[in-house]
């Protein structure tokens, strides 16, 4: 499919979902909706799944305050002029990885819907990918060249790419972009005297909130192989506020960055505790996911680790898996656009029957 339809594509999934939002109403009761004969049950689970995303659910504002009881579950942002806009909180909270996620059941029971199985999955648009070309070893610099592809439903996406590679304090930035075949390239250099783990962040965009992102880890500089995730630290941003939790108190985070489409940011450490440390997040106005990035010394190597989270903490899958006794035949699928943080996702609710 040439670019230009799939531009088509996006441009009519937009519309699609505005005249979408056109006819939701305000649903107050859940309950009643259960109530339609048999032969509605599609249009049943329709009317839910976008009572899910356009209903805020109560307390309103329990995508950041964890300690209060969900009473009512939707995922809409409270001031939201418009359907579809979630709240990167309550849709960070969604992922079972981050440290404050919600129970499916906790948010099954808050829906106050009988024997009515469901799950949420959210994710970009198009898929980013990334493989290694070339090493070069320079005096005081090492040269990578990297292959990128862009695609959507394996065809290929033309794309702007805005990259970053990150190791410990060093940050270099490039852009580049796909072409009509969904491929690109991309140079560049890291200093020598630096070594361990480090991060590829590539932001891809279509339309101007219409994004994709990847982080690739590759190693710099050293024998070894690039840090697990998770190894060295587990973040969890929520609130504009990043929270990292060390798996050993002697291997800290040093740098912590904020990184989207169009800028970076140094965080701001509030807490320094033996094992937790905090950072602000700062409200970036930008069209994009944020990525976060963690780097320090490995107290034994000496070497560089890197840890990574997305803000919100997309993709995810929130609910039931559909294996078994409720089996894929048995549920319907609704998919919509979705709006979070400015940035336009895929948003896919199963119900079962």
């Amino acid at each position: 499919m040439p670019v230009s339809s799939l531009d088509t594509l996006f441009a009519a999934s937009i519309m699609i979902c505005l005249v979408l939002s056109s006819m939701i109403g305000v649903f107050t009761v859940i309950q009643p909706l259960l109530d339609a004969q048999s032969s509605d049950w599609r249009r049943t689970d329709l009317r839910l799944a976008e009572y899910l995303l356009s209903n805020e659910g109560s307390p309103s504002d329990w995508g950041v305050e964890i300690n209060k009881t969900l009473i009512k579950f939707g995922l809409a942002r409270r001031d939201a002029q418009r359907p579809y806009v979630l709240s990167i909180d309550k849709v960070t909270r969604l992922n079972a990885a981050n440290r404050d996620h919600i129970d499916p059941l906790e948010a099954f029971e808050a829906l106050n819907i009988a024997d009515k199985p469901f799950q949420i999955v959210i994710k970009p648009l198009f898929n980013v990918t990334v493989n290694d070309i070339s090493i070069t070893e320079g005096e005081s610099e090492v040269t990578y060249r990297f292959k990128i592809s862009t695609t959507r439903l394996n065809l290929p996406v033309a794309a702007q790419l805005k990259c970053y590679a990150i190791i410990g304090d060093q940050i270099v930035q490039r852009s580049s972009s796909t072409s009509e075949s969904g491929v690109g390239e991309i140079e560049l250099s890291l200093a020598k005297s630096l070594s361990g783990t480090a991060l590829l962040v590539i932001f891809a965009k279509v339309e101007p909130n219409v994004l994709s992102y990847t982080v690739y880890p590759f190693i710099h500089n050293s024998e070894d192989s690039p840090n697990r995730a998770g190894s060295y630290a587990s973040l969890s941003p929520l609130n504009y506020t990043l929270r990292a939790y060390l798996r050993d108190p002697s291997s800290r985070i040093l740098y912590a960055k904020a990184l989207t489409y169009n800028y970076q940011f140094n965080l701001t450490m509030i807490e320094n505790a033996s094992s937790t440390q905090t950072f602000i997040v700062p409200r970036i106005l930008d069209k994009s996911v944020m990525i976060l990035v963690g780097t320090g010394l490995d107290a034994d190597s000496s070497e560089y680790f890197a840890e990574w989270v997305s803000y919100p903490q997309v993709p995810l899958k929130f609910g039931l898996n559909f294996t078994g006794e409720y089996h894929l035949t048995n549920a319907y699928s609704s998919r919509f656009l979705v709006t979070i943080n400015s940035a336009i996702y895929e948003c896919e609710v199963i119900f079962g029957g």
